[in-house]
């Protein structure tokens, strides 16, 4: 035998050493690399810095290399290629079940359809594969990697691991899931001089400039994104099938907006750190990608290098991850009824008047926002009126809402609508607050007295969003069954209450708000108030998308869902809108209306709503089962609920009579709502849903394992059977426990049998 693979005891000493496979199996099994490894580990990727120490202490080894012609040095023009292929799969929550799930099953020797395939271990991280397989005769590095690619249904893998002197960390004995030391070797030296002379012509015919190597053209003045002019310009300009520049276009704005002067080299460096982890932390490959934003070539190419090596996190950022989720939203939507949303009319219906009369004066395209903005003040207008559900329960006008727009983009337009319609709201208040300030002075005046004053239960409704949990508390006790309304221009700040600790309490308020469930706190001290009492409590928040993406967070906690969400459109590169002022006759008929809304109360019902909103839903279910989308059924339910209580509102309005602008609004509010939700978070709640599955498929699994053997069954078939459930080849726990509670005995080395208490009932 003659050794395939080169063995160099770190990266940054001493030089590559062609080497048996069983020199470099003796090497895994050193206890100092088990050492090296368990500390990497307890790491978990929390200090890059000490990570990379550590690492560059493990022995390396080079699969695409036998040898290293001249001084021996690693480096490519050295190489002699060896006819591997190395594949790193990265940010693997779990690589034991990720083997089990997507490669076993294609390289089990009984089933699997992929041959040549040697090698499969943990990476030293404990987050990643690595995959040493065979090239096929005519196939460059890439190609190989993309073919194995394929065949382990990968979405992306690391693609800088392509050229011939790549060196791959060594992992510990421990870490190797599969084995087969046989195409590890040369088996003769024909064999060796056949492939490395083979291989290395071909290396020759296919090689490719390297982007570093291109001629990077000068961006546009306009800071557009640079097309790709060179060899190899699919892979360069997309991510996933979603191109370079809609996820940094998404990136910016999520990021504040387009730099001011002076803000620009370090804006386009917070850029690059983000970019970077799709770019394959190539620097030029950023800067082909990445708008110029007026600085030089120069100045990108230096502010990429510096921060393309600044210290990395295992996993995508947060922040990258919601843009490329934002970004994929047109190209992923078609595989959830997306199709079918696009074509849908979501130009505005005919509106009940006072929503006509704040819409009026507002550019076109900022009109249905508008409309989301005004439900939560409108049903807190309309506080005292009640209706049933087509589930026969008892709702009010609750809604929560929220405008979102990247920075300087005319958000603040809401702020003269909405302080008009709120103004028999706002004169009470201050009426509330007057009682309020008089008790308390009155409090103080009698602090030693024993005849304290009587408690007015004042209750301002309009407090904003950064009310305390107590005294909201205590504000919806004396409420009376009234909503309150918050109302808060900047998302962020909700955010940073999040950071203070009180988000959870304030998350659950708000959503037990949307059914008015009740919520309490009991405590012992006299300084903080107790109580438990129904929520009605209407919220209207706006936002950049990086602020909402941080606000809502957890699409599984049920907050996404009872949002109304509505996007101002994309003002890059356009004049400011011009918002012109209402007439005050406009201002007194909005005015009017409200008071008249602040005076309703009692129950209504209207049946043309229901089913209205009975035919929308059902077209979604429908939509749902077709496009076999998780997201589309999730969302569509309570979607209808809002859109319900908009078209109840609508009736209200109309005053209590029903026309078909009516339902015209209803299905309106609701396909509004349903759509914003999937655009923003629908790609989400696929993902949960199906990891979700998968949980309950290996659940199924486990519980039926054992009755899924035969009677006498081998440990190879075990480990297939638990590979194609999904679950761990490591059985050797699963035998032991079987045998220590009686359901099986041992016949040989690798066969066992059933004993009569495996097949008793449960």
């Amino acid at each position: 035998m003659f050794p395939r693979i080169c063995i160099q005891p770190s990266i940054s000493s001493g030089k590559p050493t062609p080497v048996l496979w069983a020199d470099i199996e003796a090497a895994m099994r050193d206890t100092r690399v088990q050492d090296i490894c368990d500390q990497i580990k307890l790491l978990d990727g929390k200090d890059p810095d000490e990570l990379s120490r550590l690492k560059k202490q493990l022995p390396v080894i080079t699969p695409h290399a036998c040898r290293f012609r001249g001084d021996g040095s690693r480096k490519s023009e050295n190489a002699v290629p060896s006819g591997l292929v190395m594949l790193d799969i990265d940010h693997i929550d779990d690589p034991r079940e990720f083997f089990s799930t997507h490669i076993f099953p294609n390289i089990s020797p009984s089933k699997g359809e992929l041959e040549g395939v040697h090698f499969v271990a943990i990476t030293p991280s404990g987050h990643g594969l690595r995959v040493i397989a065979e090239r096929e005769p005519e196939e460059s590095i890439p190609a190989a990697q993309k073919r194995l690619a394929h065949y382990f249904a990968l979405t992306e893998f690391d693609a800088v691991t392509k050229d011939l002197a790549r060196a791959s960390f060594l992992m510990p004995w421990s870490y190797v899931l599969y084995c087969e030391p046989a195409g590890l070797n040369f088996e003769t030296a024909e064999k060796e001089a056949v492939i490395t002379s083979h291989f290395a012509q071909l290396e020759a015919q296919n090689h490719t400039i390297t982007l570093s190597q291109q001629n990077v053209s000068e961006t546009p003045a306009n800071g557009s994104v640079p097309a790709v002019s060179s060899a190899g310009q699919n892979e360069a300009t997309t991510y996933r099938g979603i191109e370079y520049s809609a996820i940094v276009r998404e990136l910016v704005n999520l990021l504040g907006g387009e730099p001011e002067m002076g803000e620009r080299n370090q804006f386009y460096f917070t850029l690059v750190r983000y970019m970077r982890y799709i770019c394959n932390f190539n620097a030029d490959l950023c800067v082909r990608v990445l708008p110029d934003f007026g600085l030089s070539l120069s100045e990108r190419c230096a502010t990429a290098l510096s921060s393309v090596n600044r210290p990395r996190k295992g996993d995508l950022p947060e922040l990258l991850n919601r843009a490329i989720t934002t970004a994929s939203t047109a190209s992923e939507l078609p595989t959830t009824g997306a199709a079918e949303l696009q074509r849908s009319d979501l130009s505005l219906p005919p509106l009940p008047r006072v929503l006509e009369l704040i819409c009026r004066r507002l550019p076109e395209p900022f009109r249905p926002a508008m409309v989301i903005a005004s439900l939560p003040i409108l049903g807190a207008l309309a506080t005292r009126v009640r209706f049933q559900y087509l589930d026969k329960q008892e709702h009010s006008f609750s809604f929560m809402s929220c405008i979102t727009a990247p920075a300087a983009t005319g958000k603040s337009f809401i702020r003269k609508p909405v302080n008009l319609l709120l103004t028999p709201i706002d004169r009470q208040d201050e009426l509330e607050r007057k009682r309020e300030e008089e008790y308390k002075e009155a409090l103080r005046a009698a602090k030693n007295s024993k005849m304290q004053p009587t408690n007015p239960r004042a209750c301002p409704r309009n407090n904003g969003i950064n009310v305390s949990i107590a005294k909201l508390l205590q504000l919806l006790a004396y409420s009376d069954g009234k909503h309150l309304i918050g109302i808060g221009e900047e998302i962020d700040t909700l955010v940073k209450s999040e950071r203070a600790g009180v988000w959870s309490q304030k998350s659950d308020i708000y959503r037990l708000g949307f059914d008015n469930a009740k919520y309490g706190q009991n405590y012992m001290s006299d300084n903080s108030f107790s109580a438990n009492v129904p929520v009605f409590y209407n919220l209207l928040l706006t936002g950049t998308p990086g602020g909402m993406y941080r606000f809502f967070k957890d699409v599984e906690d049920g907050l996404v869902t009872r949002f109304c969400f509505a996007q101002l459109p994309d003002m890059f590169g356009s004049d400011i809108p011009a918002f012109e002022n209402y007439t005050e006759a406009e201002e007194r008929e909005i005015i009017d209306i409200a008071e008249g809304l602040d005076k309703a109360a009692g129950v209504i019902a209207c049946s043309h709503v229901g089913v209205r909103i009975r035919r929308w839903l059902n077209e979604k279910r429908e939509l749902a089962i077709r496009e076999d989308s998780r997201a589309v059924d999730t969302l569509r339910k309570r979607a209808a609920v809002i859109g319900y209580r908009a078209g109840m509102l609508a009736y209200l309005l109309n005053e209590c009579v029903y026309e078909k602008s009516v339902g015209e609004f209803t299905t309106w509010v609701a396909e509004y709502v349903f759509q914003n939700q999937m655009q923003l978070f629908g790609s989400k709640f696929e993902e949960v849903a199906q990891s979700q599955l998968v949980m309950n498929e290996r659940k199924s699994c486990v519980v039926s394992l054992l009755q899924q053997l035969s009677e006498q069954f081998t440990r190879n078939e075990l480990m297939a059977l638990r590979a194609r459930n999904g679950q761990s080849t490591r059985v050797d726990m699963v035998i032991s426990r079987w045998k220590s509670s009686g359901f099986i005995t041992q016949v040989d080395k690798i066969t066992y049998k059933k004993t009569p208490k495996a097949h008793l009932p449960k």
